[in-house]
C-alpha cells in the first residue's frame, strides 16, 4: 500500500504518519523534509519557487519520483497542494488517499510556536490564526474534494492513528 496522507498545515499529517507507518512496519516520507533535503529549507524552497504553482508542481515531481521509485509499502505526509490539476495527477497514481480533517480550533489548539513570548503571541493572535486555518480548509476544499475524509475530531495522536487505523482496515485498505 502506498499510502498519501493530504490535509492542511498542522493538521497532523506528520506526526499521523509517523506513527501509522510504525505501526504497518513501512517506511515514511515527509514531501517537507523531502524539500528541506534537496534545497537545504522551505525557505531556499521558496526563494527558487517564488510562485505558488512553480511549488505546486516541483512537490508534483518530487512525490511522482518517489511513488515511482518505491516498490515497498509507504506512508507519505502531503504539504499542502492547492492545485486541482496537481491533485488530480497524483490521484491517478498507484496511490491510496486520505484527507485528516478536524475542527479549525483543534487545528490551532496543535500549532507551536516558538520564541520566549510564544504562547503569549499565539493566544493575542488567535482570530488571525483561526482565520487563516478556515481560509486554507476552504481553498482545500475543491481540490481535495475527491479524496476519503478521516475525521480526527480533536483526538490525541494515538487515538488519531487508531481512527486513520480502523478506516483502512474497515475499507479493506490494509
Amino acid at each position: 500500500m502506498k499510502l498519501l496522507i493530504w490535509g492542511v498545515s498542522n493538521i497532523g499529517k506528520t506526526t499521523v504518519g509517523k506513527e501509522l507507518s510504525n505501526k504497518l512496519n513501512c517506511k515514511f516520507y515527509d514531501v517537507d523534509e523531502e524539500i528541506i533535503g534537496i534545497y537545504g529549507s522551505i525557505d531556499n524552497f521558496q526563494a527558487i519557487f517564488p510562485n505558488d504553482c512553480d511549488r505546486f508542481d516541483e512537490k508534483e515531481e518530487l512525490m511522482m519520483n518517489i511513488i515511482g521509485s518505491e516498490n515497498h509499502d509507504f506512508v507519505m505526509a502531503v504539504s499542502p497542494i492547492y492545485s486541482t490539476s496537481v491533485v488530480e495527477e497524483l490521484l491517478d497514481t498507484d496511490t491510496i488517499s486520505i484527507e485528516i480533517v478536524d475542527t479549525p480550533e483543534a487545528i490551532y489548539d496543535r500549532l507551536i510556536l516558538e520564541g520566549d513570548d510564544a504562547l503569549e503571541y499565539k493566544e493575542k493572535h488567535k482570530d488571525h490564526y483561526i482565520r487563516k486555518i478556515k481560509w486554507d480548509q476552504t481553498a482545500s476544499f475543491n481540490e481535495f474534494k475527491k479524496i476519503p475524509k478521516v475525521h480526527i475530531d480533536n483526538r490525541n495522536i494515538s487515538e488519531s492513528v487508531e481512527t486513520v487505523f480502523n478506516y483502512l482496515k474497515n475499507n479493506k485498505i490494509i
